[in-house]
């Protein structure tokens, strides 16, 4: 029996959320109690807080052991995502508008999406990433989506192996704010959901 839990996030998770974010980007792994890039961190903070923008907690579900999150993982309908991206950038990252034009959509409509997935490095390994993206595929077929997607960064091998090892296959490449992405898709069989071991 797992010894965590995982529940919706909450507006005063927001900087363990931008931790997360900010690891999803490369800028940041937990190594430190604030991120060297503190001005994108309190920005990130600012847009977690937030039930209106991209990277908000209303799209976010937490692992919790012993009281203390230890992972993250953000959810939503690809239909929301050109929208609310642009609109985070215009607002907390307008220096970012030009990045934001001439990268590639992650997601669009009729699919939902699993978005920057972080796990604590100490708890990395204890099957709480692949109960996180479980747990997300589970929110996407209830909604009735026939699809669910995500990116995984081309230079992340065990990343990869781990979506395949649930199920998901690629599906082409997205370039985004300058990095390679394998585009990847899982397609419930039936609304069956993966064993999560």
């Amino acid at each position: 029996m797992a010894d965590y839990i995982i529940r919706d996030a909450h507006p005063e998770d927001a900087p363990f959320l931008a931790k997360c974010i900010m690891a999803g980007m490369h800028f940041y792994d937990f190594e430190t109690e604030i991120p060297e890039e503190t001005r994108i961190y309190e920005r990130l903070i600012e847009c977690e807080r937030r039930d209106d923008l991209l990277y908000s907690y209303r799209y976010t579900r937490i692992a919790e052991k012993d009281g203390i999150p230890v992972g993250s993982l953000l959810s939503y309908p690809g239909d929301i995502y050109q929208e609310l991206r642009h609109k985070t950038f215009s607002e907390l990252w307008p220096d970012l508008a030009q990045m934001d034009a001439e990268s590639e959509m992650e997601t669009g409509p009729g699919e939902f999406y699993l978005d920057s997935l972080a796990v604590l490095p100490q708890y990395r390994c204890l099957g709480i990433g692949r109960a996180l993206l479980m747990d997300g595929i589970r929110k996407g077929t209830c909604l009735g989506f026939p699809q669910i997607a995500l990116v995984a960064d081309s230079d992340m091998p065990h990343l990869i192996r781990l979506y395949e090892s649930i199920g998901f296959v690629t599906a082409g490449h997205r370039q985004a704010f300058g990095v390679d992405f394998q585009r990847m898709v899982y397609r419930p069989s039936k609304g069956l959901i993966p064993n999560s071991k």
